[in-house]
């Protein structure tokens, strides 16, 4: 073993003593006293490993810190051990030792032997201290995997839990950065290479960070984290000691506060803070969000319009300073990161793409719309290509431009990243960029400040109620822009049980979202997330927002950039159908009765509780009653209806071909059989109608009464009026009834479907989405701008116009009151070198069309083979969730076993968004997914080096699909939407594998159908080298039996022969 016992540490605070001199008892708290004094001194550990998990990873170093028993200043263990004692005696282990080298450089000469007694030292170094590491889960499982000397694993808690308790927003899930990124006074030779002090500096700087807010929010923090406390200790053991650790930790910083931050801190805040709960409304009352804290500011700006009257040109100074932009500011910029030459960072392409924007921007104020189509290939680097010149326009003539993404992912990226950089360039151009960018999502994404203050837990409330509680509080006083998709759903701390605490922050979550009129005083909407957030973007040049609120909100933007414009097609169709699930229905109906301690009890229930029997708000509620009790009478009468036309439509289908099936609805609905069915439709409707219109009196009445209870049951009303309200707008749009009769609309597809838990769900689906996008979407609009990676499709730019609508915006129909739009194109050229791919098709694969279990078994062979070759670095896409989760399963114990990381998509435990970290943190890892990894995901480097597309991405017919063939013909219907659905897909998941420049790797098809003629305009999507010209910049196409391909994928690839040959 390698380890010193090491003298005071230099350059940080000292304690005077290791131990509080605050009262050790704060409240009483339901018989639990709670202890402020920490009845252990901390200690912090640091472990230096090749990844986050203990069963597969290897330890090099550990390092630990703890309080001098004098009080004068701090001791530590310092100790490194030899990894390649931990590899099973078969194991090479080169992979797991190569993480390790990557991490922290090479391995030492002197380590052979060392790390012997390492935990046993460890555990005698932290006996009777409270452990503080950088993630508690990590720690802990190597000290209970490897810590032969720990008699138990010590009490204590993570960076990470500290930062999901104190910040559940934008810091939770960033736990593997977190210390590096907050310990910043020293310089490291790698991110992961943190110690101690960086542990004691970073949790002294998150501390600072919560010690910002004033008395009445810590007061207001406290009181709820005790009340969660108290109640936690009886039935949730591991939360309860977890949290009393954090808050006996920032309590008392004094002991351990390290850096420059340390000065911010002072001894017993949260002690002296703590109210009894009878006071926590009334200070409620007087606080007010984070985001509130500039809204004044904002008001005080006028909103800016979307469009102004008469040319709104690209200025040429404008013009000049974005050519500028480009051709100096962004390489100078990137080449700083990259350490490259200016010259070699140009993107010709990138600034091409942002004169095509500026030309079309620049032409609003012309008669018809003018649109714009991009094929910006994977690299072009076109959200800076796409921002600048909206910048500049939007700034010059002081309007509104809207960019819309497909995903979250994107929004951030641009707001985060991007936006920044193009400010800095416009700074460095001579330019002070008073500019004003804006992120804005639909209203319900949104925390209600007013509707957080209603739903304050009772005295009754289990203690996962207090804690969801505090979580969305705290996340309210720290979150800038209250935006509910950065809180994680998850618990903030290690549990016994997570599903009630999950259930209770879901459900607190709903009550909680904002709604359309919910705040209607100013007070009010002055502390609404998303009323601030909307006057943010009134205001504001640009507004990123994802296509949903572009495409419902046809009001705010007449200028709009379509980022990654493939998914408008489907975006549209999420937007502008319904569906309705009656079971949901029934749980809905049987929840406003249901009996239950607190807020658990139904809606009714607890309305009853408040009210005085035969006043005139009773006897609205006993008419509620009544009505729902209709409801749910009617609606078990449309499913029993519903039912009787499944199986009409069964037997009906067995004497027709599929292809027919898709009006079925339509024929039952419209002939003598369908009658029962229309009049139970009509019955559940008015029944709704008539439940929603004693909702509403009744939610009026209660208006009139004063009281926080009385207002957080209308706050409740008001939801489930919306939910009542939204199925019933579905049910009409189901089977549109004018006197009794059923009036499809020959533009939406009405159909009924079974979930798979065998619910009944009604649907009504807009049938042709691009058909929308064209007559009635962007001839609304001034400009247009749509741009992907994926619109060059079949040597052209036809799929994708008649795919996103565009065709069709261009040519009107003869009874469409509108000019035509004008419609330019312009392709960018590729960027990255694809010699640097190899595109490989095993010949002996099954069919993929053919048995399943025997192509699945083929795909689990072929994976093995390929990643014990290759020791990981691949992303295997399916089309199919099923098939993930069974070839994942059984996959999961053979790459375990032999110490391999692997992950599948909806794994027990894992969100999509986790997985994709593990897998960009995890360089020798495997991942299978299914779409959401097909667009978007983004691995450069080392870490994505195979890609594995199992099946070719064809839509599966249904009823929808045959009901757009009739509607469009087979042909065009193949034309305009199945296959460029499917060869966007493609290409997108083709794009997975090279995101840089230096990137290279090898594509593996495993649905030979690819070499087949009808289907090989897949394999003409790709860059490949023709059988008769070798273009030296396009990719190798080999085919083969699964030996040849593997052998040609090591040897583009440069492996050793051995990892060629192995069978």
């Amino acid at each position: 073993m390698v380890a010193c016992l090491q003298a005071p540490e230099d350059s940080v605070q000292q304690p005077n003593s290791t131990r509080s001199e605050l009262p050790g008892v704060a409240l009483e708290l339901d018989g639990a006293a709670f202890e402020w004094n920490a009845p252990a001194p901390l200690a912090f550990v640091t472990l230096w490993c090749s990844g986050e998990d203990p069963s597969l990873d290897l330890c090099l170093r550990v390092q630990a810190t703890r309080p001098r028993s004098d009080g004068e200043g701090w001791e530590q263990l310092d100790a490194w051990c030899d990894p390649r004692e931990a590899l099973a005696p078969d194991e090479c282990g080169s992979a797991r030792l190569e993480r390790l080298a990557e991490r922290f450089g090479p391995l030492r000469d002197d380590l052979e032997g060392a790390g012997e007694d390492i935990w046993r030292d460890l555990a005698a170094f932290l006996a009777g201290h409270t452990v503080i590491s950088p993630e508690r889960q990590l720690f802990e499982g190597f000290a209970a995997l490897l810590g032969g000397g720990f008699d138990a694993v010590p009490e204590g808690i993570g960076l990470n839990d500290i930062t999901a308790l104190f910040f559940p927003g934008c810091l939770t899930g960033r736990s593997a950065q977190l210390t590096a990124e907050l310990a910043t006074e020293r310089e490291r030779f790698s991110e992961a290479a943190i110690t101690p002090l960086d542990l004691r500096e970073a949790l002294t700087c998150l501390a600072a960070r919560f010690a910002r807010l004033d008395d009445s929010g810590l007061a207001l923090a406290s009181s709820v984290w005790l009340a969660a406390w108290s109640r936690l200790t009886a039935g949730d053991s591991l939360s309860s000691t977890a949290l009393k650790h954090c808050l006996q930790v920032l309590n008392h910083p004094s002991p351990w506060a390290a850096g420059s931050h340390a000065g911010e801190l002072k001894d017993g805040r949260f002690a002296r803070s703590a109210l009894n709960l009878e006071d926590l409304p009334a200070l409620l009352d007087d606080l007010a969000p984070r985001w509130t804290s500039d809204a004044l500011t904002w008001q005080g700006l006028e909103p800016l319009p979307p469009d102004r009257d008469g040319p709104l040109p690209f200025h040429p100074d404008d013009a000049a300073l974005s050519d500028l932009v480009f051709r100096e500011f962004l390489p100078s910029h990137f080449g700083a990161q990259d350490k490259t030459t200016n010259q070699a960072l140009y993107r010709g392409g990138q600034h091409e793409v942002a004169r095509e924007v500026a030309q079309t921007i620049g032409s609003s104020g012309e008669a018809e719309t003018q649109l714009l189509l991009v094929h910006a290939p994977t690299g072009t680097g076109k959200t800076l290509a796409y921002l600048v010149p909206a910048l500049l326009w939007a700034r010059r003539h002081e309007v509104r431009v809207g960019v819309a993404t497909c995903t979250r992912a994107l929004q951030e990226q641009a707001m985060n990243h991007e936006i920044p950089r193009a400010l800095d360039a416009f700074r460095g151009a001579g330019l002070e960029p008073d500019l004003r960018v804006t992120v804005l999502k639909g209203r319900q994404n949104y925390l209600c400040w007013r509707a957080l203050k209603l739903h304050l837990p009772g005295d009754e409330a289990p203690g996962e109620d207090w804690l969801a509680y505090a979580q969305l509080l705290i996340f309210s006083l720290t979150d800038p822009a209250g935006d509910l998709d950065r809180l994680p759903l998850r618990p903030p701390l290690a549990t016994d049980q997570a599903r009630p605490f999950i259930r209770a922050l879901r459900d607190l979550v709903r009550h909680v979202r904002a709604q359309s009129s919910c705040c209607r005083s100013r007070d009010d909407r002055n502390s609404c997330a998303a009323e601030v957030t909307r006057w943010r973007a009134e205001r504001s040049h640009l507004v990123i927002t994802n296509h949903s609120f572009a495409l419902a909100r046809q009001d705010f933007f007449r200028h709009v950039i379509f980022d990654e414009c493939e998914h408008l097609h489907d975006q549209t169709h999420a937007a502008w159908s319904h569906n309705l699930d009656l079971g949901e229905v029934g749980n809905w109906i049987e929840r406003l009765e249901q009996p239950g301690p607190g807020r658990r009890r139904g809606l009714f229930r607890r309305i009853e509780k408040r009210l005085v029997s035969g006043t005139k708000s009773a006897l609205v509620l006993d008419r509620a009653r009544a009505a729902r009790e209709r409801l749910d009478v009617t609606r078990e009468e449309l499913v029993s209806q519903v039912e009787e036309f499944l199986r009409w439509r069964a037997n009906a289908g067995r004497e027709r071909s599929e292809r027919d099936e898709h009006s079925l609805l339509r024929e039952f609905a419209e002939s003598h059989a369908g009658a029962n069915l229309l009049a139970a439709r009509a019955r559940f409707y008015q029944a709704g109608s008539e439940l929603d219109g004693l909702l509403t009196e009744l939610a009026e009445r209660l208006s009139s009464v004063a009281g926080q209870r009385l207002a957080r049951l209308r706050r409740s009303l008001d939801i489930a009026r919306t939910d009542l309200c939204q199925w019933l707008e579905s049910v009409a749009a189901w089977i549109p009834l004018q006197e009794g009769q059923a009036t499809f609309s020959p533009l939406t597809f009405h159909d009924v479907q079974t979930t798979p838990r065998g619910q009944v769900k009604l649907e009504a689906r807009v049938l042709l989405p691009h058909e929308f996008l064209g007559r009635f979407y962007f001839p609304s609009l001034a400009t247009a701008t749509c741009l992907s990676a994926t619109t060059w499709i079949k040597g052209g730019f036809d799929a994708a116009k008649a795919y996103t609508g565009l065709e069709r915006a261009v040519t009107p129909m003869e009874d469409e009151e509108r000019l035509p739009c004008s419609l330019r194109t312009f392709r960018a050229p590729e960027v990255f070198d694809y010699s640097r791919v190899l595109v490989a098709v095993p010949r002996d694969a099954p069919a993929a069309s053919g048995n399943k279990d025997t192509f699945l078994a083929f795909v689990r062979d072929f994976l093995v083979k390929l990643c014990e070759r290759t020791g990981g670095r691949t992303l295997v896409l399916f089309t199919n969730a099923d098939d993930v989760k069974r070839v994942g399963a059984r996959l999961e114990g053979h790459f375990r076993a032999r110490k391999m990381p692997f992950w599948y998509q909806n794994m027990e435990g894992s969100s999509k968004e986790k997985l994709s970290e593990l897998f960009r943190n995890q360089r020798d890892s495997i991942l299978m997914g299914v779409d959401t990894f097909w667009y978007g995901a983004d691995f450069p480097g080392e870490t994505l080096e195979y890609l594995v597309m199992v099946r070719l991405p064809y839509g599966v017919p249904d009823r929808y699909h045959y009901a757009q063939c009739a509607a469009l013909g087979s042909t065009e219907q193949r034309r305009q939407i199945y296959m460029p659905k499917a060869l966007a897909k493609f290409r997108q998941g083709f794009g997975r594998l090279m995101r840089r420049v230096s990137d290279h790797g090898c594509v593996f098809m495993l649905d030979q159908r690819v070499l087949e003629p009808r289907h090989r305009v897949f394999l003409k999507e790709l860059p490949i080298q023709s059988e008769t010209d070798a273009d030296s910049n396009l990719a190798r196409l080999v085919r083969g039996n699964t030996d040849y391909c593997l052998q040609q994928a090591m040897e583009h690839m440069g492996l050793d022969k051995s990892a060629a040959k192995q069978t």
